[in-house]
């Protein structure tokens, strides 16, 4: 009458539907198949709930393959259902994939890629090409140029100036246009921000032996750990996105590039750009998205092979962002021109 309850050790510790396990045990299955991962990154004691398992697993793998990142926060969602078509045994269970990143703030990178121009004519415009380049495949990244197509959209009628919001709103009236000029982004604001090189324009960016050479030729360390860097980012060979796929605008940008400590500019654009885009509600957030068959390892593999090279996009990325916004740069001359 003393003994103290206990339960049955045949009966589980924690009651898992049969379906979940179903779609758990199917996915852990196609995992191994696939051969994306080893069993170093299996947990120490497996429990009975298969997708608990599987994620354990692939928060590892983005661990091991994204760790170190100073910079760039990158986010993933996975979520396994059962699809809405059946193969005469039921519902097929598949894998949707999330992917994007989240935002680092604002930063400055115009004293150092200033002070790469003056070393060489067209480093900083390569640089900032490379960056650009790069963002658009993994994390977008506000930068100069995508700053002044907010504007665009935002205030001048998608034109390359505000002329044709001044001839819309004021017409001929010069006191008017003035006015409405005083108070609104003009490109004038652009060209006293920027230099015009990192405003875009059809100036051809630096090859890639002619960086090989400044790296091996320079003296200033600063230098060469960036033009490295960018040769690392470019050696990644990325598939760029297919935006066009996508409904509404994009959003969810990994931070803000701006110039200096003066640049109010950006800021100031980029809180009407997207209070702008919030109201209308024909925005997306997300980078990526993927619908996978959880029992095609052939698929899945591709898509981990795909993803691996992402993480080491997004690592040279990172690692550029983090030389150009915390190195110590001299501040140079003012030159917009």
């Amino acid at each position: 009458m003393f003994q103290l309850p206990f339960l049955d050790p045949r009966i589980p510790r924690e009651l898992v539907p049969q379906a979940s396990r179903r779609r758990g045990a199917s996915f852990a299955r196609t995992l191994i198949r696939a051969g994306v991962f080893d069993a170093s990154l299996m947990p120490a004691r497996p429990g009975s709930d298969h997708i608990k398992t599987c994620q354990a697993v692939l928060e590892g793998w983005a661990r091991r393959e994204l760790g170190g990142l100073r910079m760039l926060h990158p986010y993933f969602s996975m979520t396994l259902r059962d699809s809405d078509e059946h193969d005469g045994r039921g519902a097929r269970p598949i894998c949707v994939v999330e992917w994007g990143g989240a935002s680092f703030g604002v930063r400055n990178v115009g004293p150092a890629l200033e002070y790469l121009e003056s070393r060489r004519p067209k480093l900083g415009r390569t640089v900032l090409n490379a960056l650009e380049r790069s963002a658009w495949r993994t994390l977008p990244i506000y930068t100069p140029e995508i700053v002044i197509e907010c504007a665009s959209d935002t205030y001048w009628y998608g034109e390359e100036d505000e002329e044709a919001a001044l001839d819309e709103c004021c017409g001929d009236d010069a006191q008017e246009r003035e006015s409405m000029r005083n108070g609104m982004v003009t490109r004038a604001m652009f060209n006293k921000t920027f230099p015009a090189w990192a405003l875009g324009g059809r100036a051809k960016p630096l090859g890639r032996r002619t960086l090989l050479q400044l790296a091996g030729a320079s003296r200033d360390r600063r230098v060469t750990g960036v033009v490295e860097s960018v040769l690392k980012l470019l050696a990644v060979d990325m598939d760029g996105y297919d935006w066009s796929c996508r409904d509404g605008r994009f959003v969810g940008f990994s931070g803000v590039l701006a110039w200096d400590e003066e640049d109010k500019l950006t800021t100031r654009v980029l809180d009407d750009y997207e209070q702008m885009v919030a109201e209308s509600g024909d925005y997306f957030e997300t980078c990526g998205e993927d619908t996978i068959d959880a029992g095609d390892e052939e698929a899945l593999a591709g898509w981990f092979g795909f993803m691996g090279k992402w993480c080491a996009a997004v690592k040279a990325l990172d690692d550029l962002i983090w030389q150009l916004t915390e190195g110590d740069w001299p501040a140079q001359t003012k030159g917009r021109r």
